[in-house]
């Protein structure tokens, strides 16, 4: 018989106790997996059966909501005329699609405030960046007197129809109005 040294003795022993706990560690890991494959058998059938109709998207289908805002369609009202004065009256802007961009140097400043508008009922809010900073926040409407009344919200704040200025991080095409935060709302 040939001797072995220590070492090559103690490397035999360890090899021969490693093969034997990994035998007995896959056999109660398939155990288990095979009971719990048992288990979870037994409960998909008790699970009621589901349907898909043809509206459903799939995730790859649905656009990401964290990379692009995407607004709701509005539905359009008719304008109605003061009588007073011959100008439109405020429109109802809680159906409308509005983009909230922040202009000033507070993180998290549009998200805010579009929290605040979601609070009051306008559901359909977008938030964003934009380039320039602005002293007074600036609402702008593609519809005259759509949104007027969101002026409440911000301390002199000025309203004007039309498209707004560039400088936006997204397109502000889709949005029927465009609130660009300013530095004297950066305090919300």
């Amino acid at each position: 018989m040939k001797k072995q040294s220590a070492a090559g003795l103690f490397l035999n022993i360890f090899l021969r106790a490693f093969v034997i706990i990994m035998g007995v560690a896959i056999l109660a890991f398939s155990v288990f997996f095979i009971m719990k494959l048992s288990k979870d058998k037994g409960k998909k059938n008790d699970a009621p059966p589901t349907t898909a109709g043809e509206k459903i998207l799939t995730e790859a289908e649905a656009p990401d909501t964290l990379l692009t805002a995407q607004p709701r369609p509005a539905t359009e009202a008719p304008a109605t005329e003061s009588a007073e004065t011959g100008k439109p009256e405020a429109e109802d802007a809680h159906s409308a699609t509005i983009l909230v961009l922040n202009s000033t140097d507070v993180m998290g400043l549009a998200g805010r405030w579009c929290d605040t508008l979601n609070e009051d009922g306008y559901a359909s809010t977008s938030k964003s960046d934009f380039s320039t900073n602005l002293e007074k926040t600036v609402i702008y409407s593609k519809k005259e007197g759509l949104g007027e009344n969101l002026t409440k919200y911000f301390d002199g704040a000025t309203y004007q129809v039309g498209d707004a200025p560039e400088g936006a991080s997204i397109s502000t095409e889709d949005f029927d109005i465009v609130i660009i935060i300013g530095n004297a709302d950066d305090d919300h």
